[in-house]
């Protein structure tokens, strides 16, 4: 066929999937009968939505209710959930949350004609109107987003398992255009370059140039891999789109096998993360049955497949190189650069690698033009990304917002540090991310060089507030330990350095610090950076910022042996400091090692048992104190 045939029959079969899909997301968003959508997604499940749901059937069922059940994706507000969506023949929607298996009686109340039965639990409403409920746009949680959702436009208002909502909702529209009227991919890539989209991962490079260099491979076996091995503790923006709008990711890679000539692709997700692995697998399955993966791409000859790869648990093959190691069937350590990704990547042939967000932004850039993308973001960053927030906060969650959003903004709408205490510290990017303290936080923003000014790094999405009473020296010890723990051991460097580090920090929480773990520690810094990858060269970065940022609270801990928030094992001791507390007796109860010695009136914790776990504070606080041990004097190093 002829490329004029060809478009014509594309533009024709999509039209027909996208007049089925259409009537189904109409039908599913103005049900017959009232629909109650539980959501289903790791954040959710994790909270109890499982037993929510099951609770929700029991009752529907004992009461012959005129009810559906179906599922959506949490909208943002983890701190809710389990969150579940009632919406009603008319199309109004309200969320509730958190909804517990004892609330179910009140949601089908609710849903059935009962006005207000579960007007506690209503978070606000999604589309329509209902009297004395405000819009959940309208939350505070929610204040530093645009108007109108990006990337999170489906999330909370689809089935995440639908094709049909996904077509419905305005999915694949640019791919059935792109074929129907012959787009060339030089003309692909340079719409991602005039939009200046730049990749997710944290190193912000231009996709559309990266995109550039895939084409320009002198062979015609190429690939395209999606990262999905999100590792860092605290982020998870890349699980919200797989769970909640996989078909997103799928359109996304489409465009980029479309742009740079690759026919086959890896998406490879973290084996934590089993029901993302579960949901993008089925969205392929069912692009492919409906012609929008495969060998003839909606009867255009465009071919592009994709499959999905399921880690092994291996944090570093976050990094692109182990984990095209590991897509290659080899062991999944990086590889020393060059030969960079786009001249030898899977299988030594050329790949380009990118993670979710960024293929995930590709087809709002084609569907809208760059001009729309760049509405949005700072001259310097162009567009919106994903955060999701935790720590010490009332309100942990995921939000989508503008580069250059101030970060105290971003902290009030996640309701500022809990109890009431000050910001000590905002960890960002992960383990080889930053650490940054309070003091500093009215000079950020969500931008690359806002985090460079003071040594540290947007990262990958995550955000971590941490209170004052959280002990940056005791917060190294556990990054020291997990760099260590991660390492691939190629590197001596690496291995060996972030070993030193760890028992440095260990030997300093445990009392025993030197006057000259500062030199050793900066020295580590120095020696590490031979390392092979960046998981190497970026371990040492939390400790550099520690020393940088909280030089006081290092030296208290070594030369003053002192811990100020009195958090470290070797400086703090547990001690009963009011025996008539009423909860004492169940602080002694709760002891994991059984630490406490006497009787009713007549306690004490015996010290060379306690383990500091501090399980007796949290039940007894009034009874229970933590306290400064006395000050051990300094090792002397021996020559």
């Amino acid at each position: 066929m002829t490329s004029s045939t060809t478009g014509v029959v594309a533009g024709e079969r999509f039209a027909a999937l996208r007049e089925h899909a259409e009537a189904v997301y109409a039908a599913w968003r103005h049900p017959e009968r009232p629909r109650i959508d539980v959501a289903i997604d790791t954040s959710s499940l994790a909270s109890g939505a499982g037993a929510t749901r099951a609770a929700l059937e029991r009752v529907a069922a004992d009461r012959n209710a005129a009810v559906d059940l179906g599922r959506n994706h949490g909208y943002g507000m983890q701190w809710l959930q389990p969150l579940v969506t009632i919406t009603w023949p008319d199309g109004t929607s309200v969320l509730y949350g958190p909804v517990r298996p004892e609330d179910a009686p009140s949601i089908v109340d609710e849903a059935t004609g009962r006005v207000g039965a579960a007007a506690a639990l209503a978070s606000g409403v999604l589309a329509g109107d209902r009297p004395g409920i405000p819009s959940v746009r309208e939350h505070p949680f929610f204040a530093n987003e645009p108007r109108e959702r990006r990337l999170l436009r489906n999330i909370g208002l689809t089935d995440p398992e639908s094709l049909e909502h996904y077509i419905g909702s305005g999915g694949y529209r640019a791919v059935g255009r792109m074929l129907e009227r012959h787009q060339q991919p030089e003309q692909v890539r340079q719409l991602l370059i005039d939009a200046a989209l730049t990749g997710r991962g944290g190193a912000y490079f231009p996709t559309g140039v990266k995109w550039n260099f895939l084409a320009g491979a002198p062979t015609d076996e190429r690939y395209l891999v999606c990262n999905a091995d999100e590792g860092d503790p605290g982020a998870w923006v890349n699980r919200v789109i797989l769970e909640g709008d996989p078909h997103l990711l799928i359109e996304g890679m489409v465009f980029g096998g479309f742009a740079t000539g690759a026919r086959h692709g890896f998406i490879y997700i973290r084996d934590e993360y089993p029901l993302a692995v579960e949901r993008v697998d089925q969205a392929i399955r069912q692009a492919e049955a409906a012609g929008l993966l495969g060998e003839d791409i909606l009867g255009s000859g465009f071919r592009f497949t994709l499959e999905v790869i399921r880690g092994a648990g291996a944090y570093v093959c976050g990094d692109e190189t182990g984990l095209l190691s590991s897509i290659s069937d080899m062991r999944g350590q990086p590889r020393i650069k060059p030969p960079f990704p786009a001249v030898s990547g899977v299988f030594f042939k050329p790949t380009n690698v990118n993670n979710v967000e960024s293929y995930s932004n590709a087809p709002f850039v084609l569907r809208n033009g760059p001009e729309w993308y760049q509405a949005e973001g700072t001259e310097e960053m162009h567009g919106t990304r994903l955060f999701t927030f935790s720590g010490d906060i009332p309100r942990a969650g995921f939000m989508e917002v503008p580069f250059g959003t101030p970060l105290p903004a971003l902290l009030e709408a996640c309701g500022g540090i809990s109890g009431g205490r000050g910001l000590g510290a905002l960890q960002s990017g992960g383990p080889l991310g930053s650490l940054l303290p309070g003091a500093v936080l009215p000079t950020l923003d969500t931008t690359l060089n806002a985090f460079r000014a003071h040594g540290g790094s947007l990262g990958s999405g995550g955000m971590i507030f941490m209170s004052d009473e959280t002990c940056p020296v005791h917060f190294n010890e556990f990054i020291a330990d997990f760099v260590e723990e991660e390492s691939c051991g190629r590197c001596t460097t690496c291995h060996h350095g972030n070993q030193r580090m760890t028992e440095v920090f260990r030997r300093i929480i445990d009392g025993g610090g030197r006057r000259e773990d500062r030199h050793n520690l900066e020295m580590i810094d120095t020696t590490i950076q031979n390392s092979n990858c960046q998981h190497g060269q970026l371990s040492p970065t939390v400790m550099r910022n520690t020393l940088r940022h909280f030089a006081p609270t290092y030296d208290a801990h070594v030369a003053g042996h002192a811990c100020p928030t009195l958090t470290c094992e070797g400086l703090t001791r547990f001690r009963v400091v009011d025996q008539s507390d009423p909860r004492l007796p169940e602080a002694v109860d709760i002891c994991p090692v059984d630490a406490f010695r006497g009787a009713e009136g007549d306690w004490e914790i015996l010290d060379d048992r306690c383990i500091r776990c501090g399980a007796c504070t949290d039940v007894a606080p009034r009874g229970v104190a933590r306290e400064p041990v006395p000050a051990r004097p300094a090792l002397v190093p021996v020559g």
